[in-house]
Formats: C-alpha cells, structure tokens, sequence
C-alpha cells in the first residue's frame, strides 16, 4: 500500500527465511546472469504490479528496523525469464 511517505506494510504478515518468499535485495542477488541492480528489480515489480505476500525483518533481532517485503520468487524469475528472453 502506498501512503504519503512511501510504502507501507501494515496488514503484511510477517515471514521468516523462506525460499520461496524473496525480498528485493533477495532477487538482485539471485537472479541472473546479467545480474538486476535492486532499482531494476524494484521497476519490473512495479511494472508487473506484484503484490507482496507478507515482510520479513532485515534488521537483527533486538534493534530497531524495518521489515522489507517479499514477493513469490517463482513470479520474480518467471518475469525475469521472460525479460531476459526477449533481449
């Protein structure tokens, strides 16, 4: 959900380590070659108007953070298959 200072993950469950759940850090790290930068990944994201499936914390446990959300890693390499086909 897109509030007036950015994006919000409130009613997002949160989810601990799971393959199949990526965050965007994730997916730039894992998908490739040509490897995505996070901005790219965060674009084709948008363009494919993904919704998350929940956040998972980025930050130790114990310090203040955020949760980052995560989206199906099988939608995530499926549009990037289809990407890198059709350069």
């Amino acid at each position: 959900m897109m509030t007036g200072r950015g994006w919000s993950s409130t009613g997002l469950r949160t989810v601990g380590d799971d393959e199949t759940l990526w965050t965007v850090t994730d997916a730039a790290n894992l998908l490739g070659p040509p490897r995505l930068s996070e901005i790219q990944v965060r674009q084709l994201v948008k363009m494919l108007n993904l919704e998350p499936r929940g956040k998972r914390r980025v930050t130790p446990l114990g310090q203040p953070g955020r949760h980052a959300r995560v989206y199906e890693a099988e939608a995530l390499i499926k549009a990037y298959d289809a990407l890198s086909r059709a350069t």
